[in-house]
């Protein structure tokens, strides 16, 4: 069982053995003169349905999971 993930895709060392799900894809800012991790990626935030699924999905194969990264930019910016 395998989630798709849009590359590049970045995770802490300290997420190393989390479940990573992508909500957004990139970053909604993108500008910052520090980092250029997610300039190859334009900003989109992923549509609900597709998370949901992917989260049931992960639910029912991965049952023991305790931790949860939500990867890319801008994760906590969806309404």
């Amino acid at each position: 069982m395998m989630l798709n993930y849009d590359a590049p895709l970045y995770r802490p060392p300290s997420e190393a053995k989390s479940l990573i799900f992508q909500v957004t894809l990139g970053c909604s800012f993108n500008e910052c003169s520090f980092c250029d991790m997610y300039r190859s990626k334009e900003y989109s935030e992923r549509p609900w349905d597709e998370v949901k699924s992917e989260i049931d999905m992960m639910a029912e194969y991965l049952p023991d999971t305790r931790r949860v990264f939500l990867a890319d930019g801008d994760a906590l910016n969806l309404d």
